[in-house]
C-alpha cells in the first residue's frame, strides 16, 4: 500500500508540473519519458493480470482482475507486404520513439544500403508511412547516453547545438529489429 501512495504522490507531482504546459509540450515530455525509461520494454504481450485503482484518499483500494477482458483486434486489410518500409514498420510495430527510429534506419540499412544516414533520413521515411516524431535528433541524443545504444554516432561535425550527426545501427539496433520480425 504505502508503495501505490508513493506512486500516487509522484503521479500528482507529474500532473502539477504538466498542467502549466501547452498539449504539445505535455505530449512531447511524456513521450521522452517512455522512451527515456523504456516503459514499453517491460509489458509483455499477454497483458496485464491484476490493475490496482487507489481511491483519491487512498482510503480503499479496489482490485480489478483483467485476465477475462481480452479484447480482440478486428480482422485487418491485407497488410503491406515486408518489402516496402510499411510493411517492415507495421510487423515491427515499434511503440516508442527510438523504437520507431531503429526501424527506419533498419529500412535505410539493409534495403536503402546506406552505411550511415542523418536523423533527416530517418524523419522523411517515418513521415513516409505518417508517422511524426517530434524530436528524432533529441531521441538520438538520449538514446546516445545509454549503456547498451540502439544507434551508434559515427561522425559529428559543426559547434555542439548545430551539429551534424551521421549515425549508423549499432548490434542491439539490428537485434531489436530482427527479433520482432518473421
Amino acid at each position: 500500500m504505502a508503495q501505490i501512495l508513493n506512486e500516487l504522490a509522484v503521479m500528482n507531482e507529474v500532473a502539477d508540473i504538466l498542467r502549466g504546459l501547452s498539449k504539445g509540450e505535455q505530449r512531447r515530455v511524456v513521450e521522452w519519458l517512455s522512451d527515456y525509461f523504456d516503459v514499453y520494454d517491460d509489458f509483455s504481450d499477454e497483458g496485464v493480470e491484476m490493475v490496482t485503482f487507489v481511491e483519491a484518499d487512498a482510503a480503499d483500494a479496489v482490485a480489478i482482475d483483467f485476465e477475462d477482458d481480452i479484447i480482440e483486434e478486428p480482422a485487418a486489410a491485407e497488410a503491406p507486404a515486408r518489402n516496402t518500409f510499411e510493411g517492415l514498420y507495421n510487423e515491427v510495430a515499434p511503440k516508442t520513439a527510438i523504437q520507431k527510429i531503429v526501424t527506419a534506419a533498419y529500412w535505410l540499412e539493409t534495403q536503402d544500403q546506406k552505411e550511415s544516414w542523418k536523423s533527416f533520413d530517418v524523419n522523411k521515411l517515418l513521415k513516409s508511412v505518417g508517422v511524426n516524431i517530434s524530436s528524432v535528433s533529441g531521441t538520438l541524443a538520449i538514446e546516445g547516453k545509454k549503456e547498451n545504444p540502439m544507434v551508434a554516432v559515427l561522425d559529428k561535425s559543426g559547434d555542439s547545438m548545430q551539429a551534424r550527426k551521421t549515425f549508423r545501427l549499432s548490434d542491439a539496433g539490428f537485434v531489436f529489429v530482427e527479433d520482432r520480425i518473421d
